[in-house]
């Protein structure tokens, strides 16, 4: 993943020494007054969540496609999709996450200057085209020949006893092996858009994809993103799950 400078860049702070700011008057006049300017700092971009819009939105939108997230389109609304690849960048550069996908002042400016993703899959393993399944930070990454093509947030086994067996999301190597477009409605549940890998596990979108753990052993997308993962990832690409 490339370093990545924002389109527009932050205000600087501007500090003047006092010393410049001398001014010579007339006996008579009264005293001049120096520019209030020293130590004040410039506005930046505003803090932005869930339910919030405008040009700050839309300029976030915009970086983290960039950067290979899929926030939805860059409309200047923050929804659901939105906050889902917020999730997914503050966990990759180690920010705290609010319910609401809060982006402040330190989510700011993690994006002017990335970490970068390192790939789970061991090298004598990987394939070009390949996706990655990281249940430790619960995302999933997508390769596409060699490169990073996706990277979103997921929700994996919930690791409960339910329905006669512990949710649990399968580890180790498979392959994508069969795809349904559209809503299948299966016997643990509705999956949208699902990508099988491995059984009746599969990569698929949900109504509901917490910050936490909590399917019964697929691997959860927010709505959007399933479809954008479904067109991206044909059957015969690698899965490695983490």
């Amino acid at each position: 993943m490339k370093k990545v400078v924002l389109g527009a860049a932050l205000v600087a702070l501007v500090s003047v020494p006092l010393g410049e700011q001398a001014v010579v008057a007339a006996p008579s006049a009264a005293p001049a007054v120096a520019p209030a300017v020293a130590g004040a700092q410039a506005a930046g971009d505003p803090s932005v969540r869930l339910g919030s819009k405008g040009a700050a939105v839309m300029k976030l939108q915009k970086k983290l496609k960039s950067l290979h997230y899929e926030p939805g389109r860059s409309d200047g609304r923050f929804g659901g999709q939105t906050r889902a690849a917020v999730w997914a960048f503050q966990k990759i550069n180690g920010l705290p996450r609010t319910a609401n996908g809060t982006v402040g002042a330190k989510t700011w400016k993690a994006l002017e200057k990335p970490k970068v993703w390192k790939s789970i899959t061991p090298k004598k393993r990987r394939e070009a085209n390949r996706v990655e399944i990281s249940i430790k930070r619960q995302l999933i990454v997508v390769y596409k020949k060699n490169k990073i093509a996706l990277i979103t947030h997921t929700s994996t086994g919930s690791g409960r006893y339910e329905d006669g067996a512990v949710s649990t999301t399968p580890r180790g190597y498979f392959r994508t092996y069969r795809k349904i477009r559209g809503l299948r409605v299966a016997k643990l549940g509705t999956l949208y858009n699902p990508i099988y890998f491995y059984r009746g596990y599969a990569m698929h979108g949900s109504p509901n994809v917490p910050l936490y753990p909590d399917s019964h052993g697929c691997a959860r997308l927010p709505f959007g993103t399933d479809m954008v993962m479904f067109r991206l990832v044909p059957i015969g690409w690698q899965v490695y799950v983490k």
